[in-house]
């Protein structure tokens, strides 16, 4: 394990895992932006910066500097971390090269602040509440990169300004975690050479943070109507605020032809605001998030959008989350989902079974998740010509589902299936066992009846001396 035989290209971004506590666990995704706000990665014609970013990731990872904590079924990384060893050894080596100053305990950043500290180190990470006295310096007007991890103590609580940020005048990075600002900090819109900003607020989003020109990655923590001036925003790629109320597109009078053609990522937005409208404004959104609030979630304004999302082309991650029971409404169940979706999770959004047809034509779908009642009925048929091509990971978590009948045709190639609260199920299809694909069954608070008929489909594979399937039971519910 020694940092000098890396190569140039990698040691920054794994002295970067320095601003992270100690046990933190860091989504990958969230990682790369990271690298990609602070300089680290650099574009190539032919591959994507999260290309370049994950094989970078891979590689550090294959020399046990950074370790994978959770995957998804496929073996993708999820969250990564390091060995606290290995946290020594990037603390000694960014404070060596001023890399980066952490500061962890209130008598440290005192030391901080003292005139005997190196200057000129570009990112700092606090671990632990400052004050804005705490958090400046000679060298602030250096700085590139700043974290908060555990908020802010202002000298009042009501205080509406933060002032001392405006110090950090070439800052590229800045997330304060543990902290709401009571009003929105207008001294943020100052900085426009930050290309990653992560916050809370209890306000709505100043039309002025399109004033912050280079933000690419903006994650907003609070409930907001977005200003209509987010549309300049023509760099951000990846845009995630809580809980996104309004999202107007701007009107003829205000001109015509906008678009976020970098916008890659979009989370989480009311099922109100997704009109056709909105989604020609993002002909490259790749991940999405739908919630719909109690007054929302009405069985029509749910196929509305369904049939809106048809023109989302480049879409690959797509989450629909509800709040309410949907009542039965007299409506063609036929809408058209982008062909491109290759992870689906629908919740208590209640379709009815048979609108399946719509969710199995789609090619490239690989994870399906279907959560509190996602698909409400009895009974779901599927016919031989009803195949999910590419389906390797189902969730069925919470719903009222009797009756499954389906074969090894309709699932060519899962290779996970994961039942969970499906208290009314009483059997899986026989034929399941026969997908020459299925690696694992997992039954999570499933009657007796189910865990019965999974076993039966172990014990007749392992008398066909087939022993690559993994059967995980967990509780049964109390009553059963």
């Amino acid at each position: 394990m020694s940092y000098s035989y890396l190569p140039d290209h990698l040691k920054s971004s794994f002295l970067s895992m320095a601003a992270f506590p100690e046990g933190f666990e860091v989504e990958i995704h969230r990682l790369i932006q990271l690298w990609i706000a602070d300089g680290f990665l650099r574009n190539e014609r032919v591959k994507s910066l999260e290309e370049i970013g994950k094989e970078w990731l891979e590689d550090l990872i294959s020399r046990n500097l950074i370790m994978v904590i959770k995957r998804r079924f496929n073996g993708e990384m999820k969250t990564c971390g390091v060995h606290d060893l290995v946290r020594d050894l990037i603390l000694r080596q960014a404070e060596k090269e001023k890399f980066m100053q952490v500061t962890r305990i209130h008598k440290v950043i005192r030391r901080f602040n003292d005139s005997a500290c190196k200057p000129y180190v570009r990112r700092y990470s606090f671990h632990s509440t400052i004050s804005p006295t705490d958090c400046w310096n000679s060298s602030s007007s250096f700085t590139r990169t700043l974290y908060l991890f555990n908020g802010l103590k202002l000298v009042s609580p009501l205080s509406k300004q933060v002032p001392f940020l405006a110090r950090f005048k070439l800052l590229r990075v800045l997330a304060i975690l543990q902290y709401t600002f009571r009003e929105f900090p207008l001294e943020l819109t100052k900085l426009v050479h930050l290309r990653y900003l992560e916050f809370n607020c209890y306000d709505d989003l100043h039309r002025s943070v399109s004033e912050l020109y280079n933000l690419q990655n903006l994650v907003f923590g609070g409930h907001s109507n977005l200003p209509v001036d987010i549309w300049k925003m023509k760099l951000l790629r990846h845009l995630h605020v809580r809980k996104i109320s309004s999202f107007r597109v701007p009107s003829s009078k205000e001109g015509s032809g906008f678009k976020l053609q970098n916008l890659e990522g979009l989370s989480d937005i009311s099922i109100s605001c997704c009109t056709k409208g909105l989604f020609t404004g993002f002909p490259n959104l790749k991940r999405l998030k739908i919630h719909g609030a109690w007054a929302e979630c009405r069985r029509d304004m749910i196929f509305q959008t369904l049939n809106n999302l048809s023109c989302l082309n480049k879409l690959e991650i797509l989450k629909i989350i509800c709040s309410r029971k949907l009542y039965p409404h007299p409506l063609p169940s036929k809408y058209a989902l982008p062909t491109s979706l290759k992870r689906l999770t629908l919740r208590c959004t209640y379709l009815p079974w048979e609108d399946m047809a719509n969710i199995v034509t789609l090619p490239n779908l690989k994870v399906l998740k279907i959560k509190d009642n996602g698909f409400d009925g009895d009974v779901w048929r599927l016919n031989n010509q009803e195949n999910f091509v590419q389906l390797k990971f189902l969730l069925i978590d919470r719903t009222n589902l009797k009756h499954w009948d389906a074969g090894s045709v309709n699932f060519p190639k899962l290779k996970r299936l994961v039942l969970k609260r499906c208290l009314y199920l009483e059997e899986i299809p026989k034929d399941i066992g026969e997908i020459c694909t299925l690696e694992s069954i997992e039954l999570h608070n499933c009657r007796s009846s189910v865990a019965k008929s999974v076993k039966e489909i172990q014990e007749e594979q392992e008398s066909m001396a087939h022993d690559i399937l993994s059967i995980r039971i967990h509780e049964k519910p109390w009553w059963d």
